[in-house]
């Protein structure tokens, strides 16, 4: 397995050689690494905590005697004490050893993601764009040729699990559809779950679209196919929509940013054009077989009422909840031993409220929504600061589709949302200083 990692990074690094990428930025290419890294007392330390300490001491070498300080903002120092209410409910929820080593792990996601928002600077933020396409360019390489070998039926280590413990960049996955037992494999990465790997590819999608909005690139093209391909090959409904949703805001609001009404009546005529071109080639031949061979990936699983479907479990999950303790919730990651079925929420949202309780649960969800908010507030601002960057825009962007995400599956440490809520309150006050730029054009 880890050479599938060490070549996804290989892959990914390579497009950004020559940009002069900061140490910090980094972090997320190795963010995707979820599953994967040294077992510790039980847990999984990941390569991205490991470098996020590193960091912090690189960071600190470079910068001493410069005046550098490690500062967070007071939003961000909320979302600390968030964790610490959520460790403190698990306590206090008696003798459950597996919530507070849950809540300890969250900590340990909140200080990584604090450290590497310190340490960022916000003057190179055009610099995430590149990562985020690079990262799934590197990934998708990697798992697209783990693809083309599990169809030749070359077996290879670290290609398929069996089960969700194992090693594999595809998951066999079993489920009953009509009454009938049904096995499929389903690409989840680097990642436990293939309902949440795609997140990434969210990120990049949206980064791609942004790019060519701007300018014609092979580069941004390719990165963009082979992500929608890696969506398509995790078989996950919810990264379908996510996908269809970061292409469509995306798409958007880069039009609606363009000051000449001729360039919005050209992207707008563009847009529409491709949709046509598409939905003419899904009634040609060789698009109606692609077409049924991608509904026929998403036919043999539950429905939303089935015994397995999300509206049923959510439904009996709500009902425990109700019946334990909705003040203080089940206790975090303890859902499972309440439902008939033994399965979690299967939704984080209701996760936080049904195993963290009411209080603590919905402070949670109230912040992560301001955040949201605020995020989306501030793009008008930002973009009239600085027209070219688009890395802000990306990260709303894919900030909100990860919030949409996690709406059906139940990931109450998602690296992208802890990450991604602390960059968005730090990029979002932070304006380009446009000084230099205005006395040089006085001067001419």
């Amino acid at each position: 397995m880890w050479i599938w990692i060490i070549a996804a990074l290989i892959l990914s690094i390579i497009p950004l050689c020559n940009k002069k990428i900061d140490m910090s930025n980094y972090m997320w290419l190795l963010i995707p690494i979820d599953a994967y890294g040294i077992s510790l007392a039980g847990a999984v330390v990941k390569p991205y905590m490991i470098f996020a300490f590193i960091l912090l001491f690189v960071t600190y070498a470079k910068n001493k005697g410069n005046g550098f300080d490690l500062s967070a903002s007071k939003g961000q120092l909320l979302s600390g004490i968030i964790c610490i209410l959520i460790l403190m409910q698990s306590l206090f929820n008696g003798e459950n050893m597996p919530a507070v080593k849950g809540s300890i792990m969250l900590i340990l996601v909140y200080i990584c993601a604090q450290v590497y928002t310190s340490c960022t600077n916000c003057d190179n933020a055009e610099q995430l764009s590149d990562v985020f396409i690079a990262s799934c360019f590197g990934c998708g390489v990697a798992y697209l040729v783990a693809y083309f070998l599990l169809e030749k039926g070359i077996d290879i280590n670290g290609i398929v699990a069996l089960d969700r413990t194992q090693d594999g960049l595809f998951m066999q996955m079993s489920n009953m559809s009509g009454g009938s037992y049904v096995e499929a494999y389903r690409l989840r990465g680097f990642a436990y779950d293939p309902n949440t790997m795609f997140v990434q590819f969210v990120f990049g999608i949206s980064a791609c679209v942004c790019k060519l909005f701007k300018k014609f690139n092979l580069y941004h093209i390719f990165t963009f196919i082979i992500s929608i391909v890696c969506i398509l090959l995790s078989s996950s409904r919810m990264g379908l929509l996510c996908g269809v949703i970061a292409i469509a805001i995306t798409a958007l609001v880069s039009i609606s940013q363009y000051e000449s009404v001729r360039k919005k009546l050209t992207s707008t005529i563009a847009l529409l054009a491709s949709c046509a071109l598409f939905l003419i080639f899904t009634v040609t031949k060789v698009g109606q077989s692609i077409l049924s061979q991608l509904l026929s990936t998403y036919s043999n699983r539950s429905s939303l009422t089935d015994e397995y479907g999300r509206f049923s479990i959510w439904k009996e999950c709500l009902k425990v909840y109700w019946e334990k303790n909705p003040l203080w919730g089940v206790g975090l990651g303890q859902m499972s031993k309440f439902t008939a079925t033994e399965r979690m929420t299967h939704n984080t949202w209701l996760q936080f409220i049904c195993e963290c309780g009411l209080i603590v649960g919905g402070i949670v969800i109230i912040y992560f929504f301001s955040v949201l908010i605020i995020g989306w507030i501030r793009t008008g601002i930002k973009h009239r600061n600085d027209p070219n960057n688009t890395s802000y825009l990306i990260l709303v962007i894919g900030y909100t589709v990860t919030i949409v995400s996690l709406l059906s599956a139940d990931n109450i440490s998602c690296s992208y949302l802890w990450f991604g809520a602390l960059l968005v309150l730090k990029m979002a006050f932070h304006l380009k200083d446009t000084s230099n730029t205005e006395q040089s054009s006085l001067i001419t």
